[in-house]
């Protein structure tokens, strides 16, 4: 399978299952973390985290994308609000933050990439997926919600199939 079926894959099983698309292909990321692990044995809490880390990342690209065009915005309102979420937050900053989430995202990232500025709205953005999904699969556990939707029909067995078959 290329690149272009495994994302349409994706996308279209996402809309079966009511789930966003980014958030099911960080879901599948997380997962593969875990491959070798009997689900039986999976620890729920790292997946969780690990899966809403992954998919505020992906969010955060998209801004971060957005904002490297607005530095170039003949607009300087545009340019002031893109340098201030290209900003990056020092551990102190994140230390003395309020945001639980945030001090979340940064020790699971733990200095492996910047934290800046847009991901706390990213952060924002991937709290309100992740409710949606646990609202509607009435699980409050994410990586539980993508188990299921990974989860091939025949015979409950974890298997990514379900997903690209």
């Amino acid at each position: 399978m290329n690149e272009s079926l495994f994302y349409q894959a994706v996308n279209t099983k996402a809309k079966e299952n009511g789930i966003n698309p980014i958030l099911l292909l960080a879901g599948i990321e997380g997962l593969y973390t875990f491959k070798d692990v009997p689900l039986s044995e999976i620890n729920y809490d790292f997946l969780d985290s690990l899966i809403i880390t992954i998919f505020t990342l992906r969010i955060g690209d998209q801004f971060h994308a957005m904002a490297e065009q607005n530095l170039s915005s003949k607009n300087m309102e545009h340019q002031m609000t893109a340098i201030e979420e290209l900003t990056e937050l020092t551990p102190a900053v994140i230390e003395r933050s309020d945001n639980q989430y945030l001090k979340s995202f940064a020790h699971v990232v733990n200095g492996k990439t910047p934290i800046r500025k847009y991901h706390e709205k990213a952060l924002e953005a991937a709290a309100i997926e992740v409710q949606k999904a646990q609202a509607h699969f009435k699980e409050k556990s994410i990586g539980a919600i993508v188990i299921e939707v990974c989860r091939n029909d025949i015979g409950g067995k974890m298997d990514l199939k379900a997903v690209f078959g």
